[in-house]
């Protein structure tokens, strides 16, 4: 079976990094932004994620330029093309960029990434109800919605792991005493932030420490950007002195990512509404306890795996979740049950399997 993976290079990603391993061991694959937008080659299956990560100039369109009507029909141009060579299958990651969110270009945009394609793969049940709602007047290239199938997230096993909690907190400096509610990568927006200080201040946890991998500086509105810059110092030596935070202001790479997730007692995702978050795998694959928002994929997840979800319309409800999770952390029943579940099912190895099960269900259906 030859595939195509029509993105640009994300091999940074350790989630694009261990599926394409994975189905190169099983299928003949080929990563290329290019042969997808050159339109060359022949392929059985062209395997899609984002529209935005499909060619470097719509990445960039996404990271600030504008969306033109001119780049949004070359792409569809191209969808077409692909679609009456192969079979387009399409992991849904998001409902649309982290960054347009609100923008009516990105949204035509993604209804015709989606026009066109022959399968969806879903991580969770959610995303798929939510997909046939959003798209129910979509007018479908094949005539009919596409295929559907739910495959899990995979774990983060390849990740590095040999560092005990108590190692790991000795390398930060931080105290085996400390109840730690861990922030791991981005720091969204403001909202995001606002809602990390709140939650972590208002919960009644003794001895409470709150570990950022890469905190979200809000920089004061003065004209004089010596001045700005100055604030901004004198609130990290704050945050630095104050026994309750643990900031870290950088991209954490691969190899230090365990040493945030095993020094913690509960992973908290601070996001609203959001249809997938990889940190809710990461935090189960390193047996933390996940605590996150009753949203789409997120919230289906944590629910079935008995881990807290506050509710993202009432962001003040994530103090009783949070306070839930560092019960469950002392008990020590959920970490280890979470581990437990993402080694024994999301392997990637496992994950991927599937995804070559259902690139042969949607080959053997009529166009």
């Amino acid at each position: 079976m030859r595939i195509l993976v029509g993105t640009v290079d994300m091999d940074r990603n350790r989630f694009f990094r261990d599926l394409n391993t994975e189905l190169a061991r099983k299928t003949q694959l080929n990563r290329s932004s290019d042969d997808f937008w050159e339109m060359r080659g022949e392929y059985d299956v062209v395997h899609l994620h984002y529209p935005e990560y499909l060619t470097p100039t719509l990445q960039q369109a996404c990271e600030g330029r504008i969306l033109t009507d001119d780049l949004m029909a070359e792409a569809e141009r191209r969808f077409k093309f692909w679609a009456d060579r192969a079979r387009v299958v399409i992991t849904r990651h998001n409902l649309l960029p982290h960054r347009a969110r609100n923008d009516l270009a990105w949204e035509r945009m993604y209804e015709a990434f989606h026009r066109y394609a022959d399968g969806v793969v879903h991580f969770a049940r959610a995303s798929l109800d939510e997909f046939r709602q959003r798209y129910r007047r979509t007018a479908f290239y094949r005539g009919h919605e596409p295929f559907h199938v739910v495959i899990p997230h995979h774990n983060y096993a390849s990740l590095p792991n040999d560092l005990s909690g108590a190692e790991a907190r000795k390398r930060l400096g931080i105290s085996s005493r400390r109840a730690v509610m861990l922030i791991f990568g981005d720091v969204r927006n403001g909202a995001e932030r606002q809602l990390i200080l709140d939650t972590f201040r208002r919960m009644k946890v003794r001895r409470k420490l709150l570990l950022v991998s890469r905190w979200r500086e809000k920089l004061a509105k003065v004209s004089w950007i010596r001045l700005k810059y100055w604030i901004r110092d004198l609130t990290r030596l704050y945050y630095r002195l104050h026994p309750g935070y643990h900031f870290g202001y950088r991209f954490v790479d691969e190899a230090d990512a365990q040493l945030y997730l095993n020094a913690a007692d509960v992973l908290f995702i601070p996001r609203f509404r959001v249809l997938n978050s990889g940190n809710v795998t990461m935090g189960m694959t390193f047996g933390r306890v996940v605590v996150g928002p009753d949203s789409w994929d997120v919230g289906e997840v944590l629910r079935e795996t008995g881990n807290p979800v506050f509710d993202p319309d009432h962001p003040e409800t994530a103090v009783a979740a949070i306070e839930e999770g560092f019960r469950l952390a002392r008990e020590g029943r959920i970490g280890p049950a979470n581990r437990e579940r993402a080694l024994r099912n999301w392997g990637a190895d496992r994950c991927a399997a599937q995804y070559v099960r259902f690139f042969e269900e949607v080959l053997g259906r009529k166009k």
